[in-house]
């Protein structure tokens, strides 16, 4: 038994250990994406706003539901003041722990080999390696967190159904699980469906408890679910939406077509590559094994419903994916294949634990593989985002930044911390796009931009003619370009065309601002009336570039606008 317990104890570490062998790099990075912004509301807010107060979750950008996130960095704040290195070493701690919970989860139903294998591969896929460079997506690996510990709990009280003798035990099991699932739902939505899931798992240990009395045990889940959505709708005021996309009834088909895809792409760490495509052989391998008999009727049809909970809440804010959102199929997925691999290892008789052996070898290792591809990609990416916004909170005047990597709203979220926290004089500006060399061609100042070769701000003042010529070289001002406006129900609509290839943005100040954009989509007002001018700007694939000229929506029922340049 002693040895038992030290097997178990040693993979729990060395899991939990892989996290930062995978992501210490992370603790180099300072503020980045939206950090600011979550930090500005816990600085002006009232103390432990996030449990109650409506009024700044409506204000809040996003207008989504996550008290615990806001609690998890308020107590880091409270404790570590404004130093994002101990925000860092607490955010991979709680992925440590995920990570060990998650391998604690599988235990209960799976053998130790691929409970472990499971619970690897969660951690080292491509799309759990974004979630450790971006502290705004904690609550992402809390859920989770939350959840696994929820399930060894329902596993508990599994062991002592109602109906038996010692079923007080059991009750017990199932209200603590319930408390873990209300709390894992408040961390971040992705645990909601958990509720209907539970009753759908077998019995650990090969344990015979009826139907009947699962859904008995899932009743405190339900209550906890029911208060959930109570408190839902008290502070956001809908039970639904809470992203600042919105869809039309009309688009959400095209959007359900093309999600399997982009969940694909995210998993793929975005493109097509050798190690993907041996990543994708050896899930395969492990998953089939569900949907083939003997074990097809009864793994297929919870494995699907999982997949398909875990798809079908990300429709709506699917237009512009995100790494983040494929986290729900990602873990169905690496759970399903630890399931699959393990029924697979079962089937002596047909050399099955021969062809598992190899599945669990080509997908942990080809998953490392492109783990490391990936990392390789958003790590540079987080740590640009880290130098440009310390560049912006240092910068003094007559200081430009070109082209950051930062979202315009942050930016100004930065901006803000500079001026009202760090109590630091107002100097320099930045622009997002280089249409802002081309309308404004006086002297400019002391330009800065980044180096991802020498990973760091290099001063670019002499080469602002040459960068001024080659991109005013390449618009194109009359090649075909078509927008549509329309507000429908407080929601403005954009149809952007004729290409269906390259890239469309939201460009405003005359290239101070620039937002990435779908073809077709849709945002919310949130209470606005008008928008700042803005153009429209295409970028072909081949290198070349047009603009629209500037545009103005009006934020009124019923008002559209088409322009068009044959």
């Amino acid at each position: 038994m002693a040895q038992k317990a030290a097997v178990e104890a040693a993979i729990l570490l060395a899991l939990a250990g892989a996290v930062w062998l995978l992501y210490s790099p992370a603790l180099r990075l300072g503020w980045t994406d939206d950090d600011f912004v979550h930090l500005r509301f816990l600085l002006t807010c009232r103390p432990f706003w996030y449990f109650f107060d409506a009024g700044a979750y409506r204000e809040f950008p996003g207008h989504v539901l996550t008290p615990l996130l806001f609690f998890s960095l308020d107590v880091d704040r409270r404790l570590f003041g404004l130093a994002p290195h101990a925000f860092y070493v607490h955010h991979l701690t709680a992925l440590s722990l995920c990570t060990a919970a998650l391998y604690g989860a599988l235990r209960v139903w799976l053998p130790r080999l691929w409970s472990a294998a499971g619970a690897w591969l969660f951690l080292a896929g491509p799309v759990t390696s974004s979630l450790a460079v971006s502290l705004p997506v904690r609550h992402y690996v809390e859920a989770v967190l939350l959840s696994a510990l929820a399930l060894m709990a329902w596993a508990a009280a599994l062991r002592r159904p109602p109906g038996t003798e010692t079923c007080r035990p059991a009750w017990k099991a199932a209200w603590v699980s319930a408390g873990l699932y209300f709390a894992a739902c408040f961390a971040k939505e992705i645990a909601v469906p958990l509720c209907v899931l539970l009753p759908l798992l077998p019995p650990p240990g090969n344990r015979q408890v009826r139907f009947r009395e699962r859904i008995r045990l899932a009743l405190p889940h339900a209550a906890a679910l029911s208060l959930y959505l109570v408190i839902r709708h008290a502070l956001l005021g809908t039970l639904l939406g809470g992203y600042g996309f919105t869809v039309r009834p009309a688009d959400i088909p095209s959007l359900l077509l093309r999600l399997p895809g982009k969940i694909a792409a995210e998993l793929a760490a975005g493109r097509l590559s050798p190690a993907a495509a041996v990543f994708a052989l050896g899930l395969a391998a492990g998953i089939l094994p569900l949907f083939l008999p003997p074990h097809g009727r009864r793994a297929a049809a919870p494995t699907g419903l999982a997949l398909l909970l875990a798809i079908l809440p990300i429709v709506p804010v699917s237009t512009l994916m995100h790494p983040r959102l494929a986290v729900p199929a990602w873990l169905v997925l690496a759970v399903a294949f630890a399931v699959g691999g393990s029924a697979l290892a079962a089937a002596e008789r047909q050399g099955g634990h021969r062809l598992a052996a190899v599945a669990v070898i080509v997908a942990c290792v080809s998953g490392f593989w492109l783990n490391r591809q990936a990392w390789s990609a958003r790590f540079a990416e987080a740590e640009r985002k880290t130098v440009e916004n310390r560049f912006v909170l240092e910068m003094r005047k007559g200081d430009v930044l070109r082209q950051p990597l930062t979202l315009a709203a942050s930016l100004l979220e930065v901006e803000w911390m500079k001026e009202r926290v760090l109590r630091r004089p107002r100097g320099g500006f930045w622009f997002q796009d280089d249409l802002y060399l081309c309308l404004h061609r006086g002297r400019l100042g002391r330009v800065w931009s980044y180096d991802p070769g020498a990973r760091r701000l290099v001063e670019v003042t002499r080469r602002l003619p040459a960068l001024r010529a080659r991109h005013c070289s390449s618009i194109r001002s009359g090649v075909p370009l078509r927008v549509s406006f329309q507000v429908v129900d407080k929601n403005l609509f954009w149809d952007l065309g004729p290409y269906r290839d390259g890239t469309y943005r939201f460009v405003v100040d005359d290239g101070g601002q620039a937002f990435e954009m779908p073809r077709s989509a849709g945002f919310r007002a949130q209470g606005r009336r008008v928008l700042p001018p803005l153009r429209v700007q295409y970028t072909s694939p081949t290198g070349w570039t047009t603009y629209s000229p500037e545009l103005r929506p009006l934020l009124i029922e019923g008002w559209s606008l088409d322009w068009s340049r044959p």
